[in-house]
């Protein structure tokens, strides 16, 4: 079968647009990426932030029914 001009203009045309594809796609693909990575470190970030504010929360329970117990404490012995 043999290809004339015209056809290999064609062809060429095609390689050229799916060329131009696969860059803009290898580019978005690098931008998807990175954004990945941002979005893993957010949520790092936010997973600490949780365990300190969970740490804070058992902390101030405990102080408090430290409290309870105290005032319980002090009120029983002044009956």
């Amino acid at each position: 079968m043999e290809m004339d001009v015209q056809d290999l203009r064609v062809l060429e045309e095609k390689i050229e647009t799916l060329l131009q594809v696969l860059g803009r796609l290898k580019a978005e693909r690098e931008e998807l990426l990175l954004k990945l990575q941002e979005k893993e470190a957010e949520v790092a970030r936010l997973q600490e932030e949780l365990n300190r504010r969970e740490e804070e929360r058992r902390a101030v329970r405990e102080r408090i029914g430290h409290l309870i117990e105290r005032l319980s404490q002090f009120s029983e012995g002044g009956a």
